[in-house]
């Protein structure tokens, strides 16, 4: 699998302003721009973190419709709006006869400094933020919502020694899934790079 899907990579600008958990963690709120997290998945099974504007638009998103895609961090400052999206392979969200069980909370106007994001009513145990929306409202606050799902567990974890055959299965397909959008993805942003054009040579 490509190395990319498990590193995450960190611009120097992102790392000393951006407010995010524990790999593995979720986001549970937002506090005067300190991070509230609780346990979610077992570290090694979060993976392909990436700093987006909303999660519905990152790889892990694509390429399992969003049912594995939860927030652990945020980057709230004058200059970017952005949220820390990972994929899950322990948990999915649940669902019953009238789709996925996952709510948009109301829009919150909060500063950009010191910015606070609660859910409320408050997060239940097996629910998380999915997604966030985020606009700007002025130089000095933004208009944010959050999407809260409920999730069921699959996996207590990733590491396929302690993984019974159904369950190694079961992983290697998640892995291969999200491989395969990665390499999608990869060609996309190749195919719509500037070409660079080869200087004329006379032999």
């Amino acid at each position: 699998m490509s190395r990319s899907l498990f590193l995450l990579i960190l611009a120097p600008t992102l790392a000393l302003a951006a407010i995010q958990c524990y790999v593995g963690q979720k986001l549970f709120a937002l506090e005067s721009n300190m991070a509230v997290c609780a346990p979610f998945v077992p570290y090694h099974c979060a993976i392909a973190c990436e700093w987006k504007h909303n999660c519905s638009s990152t790889v892990g998103y694509e390429a399992f419709s969003g049912r594995r895609t939860f927030v652990s961090g945020l980057l709230i400052n004058s200059k970017s709006l952005m949220a820390l999206c990972c994929t899950s392979f322990a948990t999915k969200i649940e669902s019953d006869n009238r789709g996925e069980r996952c709510a948009w909370r109301d829009w919150d106007s909060i500063p950009v400094l010191g910015p606070s994001i609660r859910a409320e009513p408050v997060l239940g145990v097996n629910h998380y933020i999915r997604d966030i929306e985020m606009e700007r409202d002025g130089d000095s606050r933004v208009d944010a919502r959050i999407e809260v799902c409920q999730y069921q567990k699959e996996m207590d974890s990733c590491q396929a020694e302690k993984l019974e055959e159904a369950e190694q299965h079961r992983l290697n397909l998640l892995k291969l899934r999200l491989e395969r959008f990665q390499s999608k993805y990869d060609l996309q942003k190749e195919n719509q790079a500037p070409k660079i054009e080869e200087p004329v040579v006379s032999h």
